[in-house]
């Protein structure tokens, strides 16, 4: 019996890095100065009130343009999370797609406010824009993310605990857990193992109680490494095993 079948699949592939990817969704948009610095480098030699009005026209439609993007950049953000899968914390998705629905309303309706403005109140408007965004959806944004990310990992929390359990009876039945290295790296692997599932759970937490996105995704990283360096022992576990298989089917076959 080979027993490094037993990991095939491409979890090695997945779980290479440590470094999470992250989820496909409309491009970030982001409503700031540098948008506006075209505005100040106008030819002098125009009419004051007409570069007055033209600054005007081009505001409305950066602010206009940035709300629509920040539209897109959310809605396609919900749709992830709505995507059906066989999340654990569902009710926690329905509450994040609830300020998700919440935050696309309040750009639709700043939107409708947009022609109204005059050159002032664009400029109060933009920056009022930006300091809601940065408080207030970008928090929600990043929340999103994360457990999209962490709903998605469970798949492979799962498989390793499957592949310990499998390489774990096959250890047992060849009673190999009498060799000290082999022992070792058994008992390495599953403290790997609950190290990954202690931070798997303290993410899953902190998804529940909406707590900071930092916090989750610090806790997320550390499952994954975790969970790498779980399958990395586990290889070598079974690279030893198979050689010491090996050597006692040896006499056997002469």
């Amino acid at each position: 019996m080979n027993l490094k079948k037993m990991l095939v699949g491409g979890i090695f592939v997945v779980l290479g890095g440590t470094g999470m990817a992250i989820p496909a969704h409309a491009k970030e948009c982001a409503l700031n100065q540098s948008k506006f610095d075209v505005l100040l480098s106008a030819d002098d030699s125009q009419n004051y009130f007409q570069r007055l009005k033209e600054e005007l026209v081009l505001r409305k439609e950066l602010i206009s343009n940035t709300i629509a993007c920040s539209v897109e950049e959310a809605s396609a953000l919900r749709a992830r999370v709505d995507k059906p899968g066989d999340s654990q914390i569902k009710e926690v998705g329905r509450k994040i797609s609830e300020l998700l629905g919440n935050a696309i309303g309040y750009y639709n309706l700043q939107l409708t406010k947009v022609p109204d403005l005059g050159l002032e109140g664009s400029r109060y408007f933009a920056k009022d824009l930006l300091v809601w965004r940065r408080g207030n959806y970008a928090p929600i944004a990043k929340t999103a993310l994360n457990f999209i990310v962490w709903s998605e990992n469970q798949s492979l929390v799962r498989t390793a605990k499957n592949r310990l359990d499998q390489i774990g009876g096959a250890v047992t039945i060849l009673k190999l857990i009498e060799n000290e290295s082999v022992q070792k790296k058994w008992e390495e692997a599953g403290k790997l193992f609950n190290a990954a599932a202690t931070e798997n759970k303290n993410a899953r937490l902190n998804l529940e109680n909406l707590d900071s996105p930092e916090e989750t995704l610090a806790s997320i990283k550390l499952s994954l490494k975790n969970l790498s360096d779980t399958y990395t022992m586990l290889s070598d576990l079974v690279t030893e095993i198979n050689d010491l298989t090996s050597k006692i089917k040896q006499p056997e076959e002469k």
